[in-house]
């Protein structure tokens, strides 16, 4: 009787154990998002459920923290969810003065496939087209980018200051560009550049 009692009093304390963790996880109002992997019947009529738990966590603190940045891009490569890489670009681009920032605005402008993304990028690198390597990313992008709408405004960054460099790609941009807009676009820019729009 007394090995009955006490297997029965090991049984109760080792079910305390296991589940006092998830009752603690509600008390103190932590989400666990919970997936199913397995289910697996034993001799005795038990069930065996293997589960995948996520706690959730929330974050506060100031984009100046360098764990706030950090987590910040990596939710702005975050290639699964268009709207969370969208939403990270537009905090981040406050930030565009640090490198690491500028390098992921730059990685967004030329690699993203959300145009969404790619224009908020564009935005964030507005004060800084005069660096070369932003200007290299906006060239780039003026010949490469499948979206009208974020060409034309490669177009209005690069032609803030004078480039003789750019003349070339415009003029070659003026005679293969299927975009009509784009195509008066820098035609127009040539002329602010006082270049000829044709090459010779």
């Amino acid at each position: 009787m007394a090995l009955v009692a006490l297997g029965f009093f090991a049984s109760r304390l080792s079910t305390t154990r296991e589940v006092s963790p998830l009752n603690q996880a509600s008390v103190l109002g932590e989400p666990i998002l919970s997936t199913i992997r397995s289910v697996q019947p034993d001799a005795s009529g038990h069930v065996q459920i293997a589960l995948d738990e996520t706690r959730r966590r929330v974050i506060t603190g100031n984009l100046s923290d360098g764990n706030i940045e950090r987590l910040m891009l990596a939710a702005a490569r975050d290639e699964s969810n268009d709207g969370l890489r969208v939403e990270s670009i537009e905090i981040l681009k406050r930030r565009a003065g640090s490198s690491d920032v500028r390098d992921a605005l730059l990685t967004a402008l030329r690699n993203d496939p959300n145009p969404g993304v790619r224009f908020k990028a564009l935005d964030g690198l507005k004060g800084m087209a005069a660096q070369p390597e932003v200007r290299r990313t906006l060239s780039y992008v003026l010949q490469n980018d499948q979206n009208p709408g974020v060409r034309i405004q490669a177009i209005e960054l690069l032609t803030q200051q004078q480039d003789a460099d750019l003349v070339g790609v415009l003029q070659h941009l003026v005679t293969k560009e299927s975009n009509n807009y784009v195509r008066q676009r820098c035609e127009r820019a040539l002329l602010e550049l006082n270049a000829s729009v044709g090459t010779f």
